[in-house]
């Protein structure tokens, strides 16, 4: 009887040992699957990967059914998506854009190097036209520090709105292009003259304008049928269902970080941008190449 005994605790024991090793073994699993979906879910949540965006904008000033396709770039920051930006450029030629807008700091102001802005825009004025309103970088630059870049870009063909605009027709549908590169601390002296006699015009009005708050700060009931803008580098940080974490003119949330807004009586796209300054990461907020579809259909198809 007291064999028995010992013989079934020593089965015991080694049901319990096999036990344990298995539950060593669950943990040891679930621990290691655990690592790598952080380690896989951080790369995704840092991924500095391009990241191409599509939007539809409805407009009944579009004559025909021709679709007007533009692409967006901003906040490059000298930033290259491969040798000489190869990537980005292939990947805007595969869009086919009927134009290029371009919203400004796509250079640093501490940087005089401009091998990077003025390779990539040789490159892009031979895919569509281009049209770049300076951001606060470009403006240090020029107007500082006496930078050529200005000069140096229209040379190239890029149509370089400074408080002015130019008409053009793309498609039949005739389009008044405009830059605003000032803040709203300078709107009244250097941007409100050019804004009023902007905005009379009855064509579509697209109005390039690095600065976000100006739209909620000085032309909140302006008529514009799209303003493109960037400067706030998607809030640095997005927040599902909240949007953009951070910049530093606003501060917390800012109130336009990235996507498509519906004013009044326009309509604005704010980009994410392509780059940094600030050495922050970029968490949750892929480089962006935006592409908007301009046209009378009211749907959200896209070719």
């Amino acid at each position: 009887m007291q064999t028995q005994t010992i013989k079934k605790g020593n089965d015991r024991t080694a049901e319990d040992s096999n036990c344990l090793r298995k539950r060593r073994r669950r943990v040891i699993l679930c621990v290691f699957l655990a690592a790598a979906a952080l380690l896989l879910g951080g790369r995704r949540l840092c991924s500095n990967e391009l990241e191409i965006t599509r939007y539809h904008l409805y407009s009944p000033k579009i004559i025909g059914a021709e679709n007007i396709r533009a692409v967006v770039l901003s906040d490059l920051h000298n930033r290259e998506f491969g040798p000489e930006n190869q990537d980005l450029v292939e990947q805007i030629a595969a869009l086919k854009p009927d134009l290029i807008a371009v919203a400004g700091d796509m250079v640093n102001a501490d940087d005089e190097n401009l091998n990077v802005i003025l390779t990539l825009c040789g490159k892009l004025v031979e895919i569509a036209p281009v049209y770049y309103s300076p951001g606060n970088h470009e403006s240090n630059l020029m107007y500082e520090q006496g930078s050529p870049l200005e000069s140096l870009l229209v040379e190239l063909g890029v149509h370089v709105l400074v408080n002015r605009a130019e008409e053009t027709t793309i498609h039949r549908t005739p389009f008044l292009i405009g830059g605003l590169p000032v803040d709203v601390e300078g709107f009244e002296e250097y941007g409100s003259e050019f804004f009023q006699e902007y905005e009379k015009s009855a064509a579509f009005k697209l109005l390039i304008a690095h600065y976000p708050s100006l739209y909620y700060e000085k032309l909140a009931g302006a008529e514009i049928d799209l303003g493109i803008c960037g400067h706030y580098h998607g809030g640095q940080v997005r927040l599902p269902f909240l949007g953009g974490l951070y910049h530093g003119d606003t501060g917390w949330f800012p109130r336009y970080s990235g996507g498509i807004y519906r004013l009044p009586h326009s309509t604005i796209f704010v980009s994410r941008g392509m780059g940094g300054h600030n050495g922050f990461p970029r968490i949750n907020n892929r480089p962006e190449l935006a592409v908007i579809d301009i046209n009378g259909r009211q749907d959200t198809s896209f070719s």
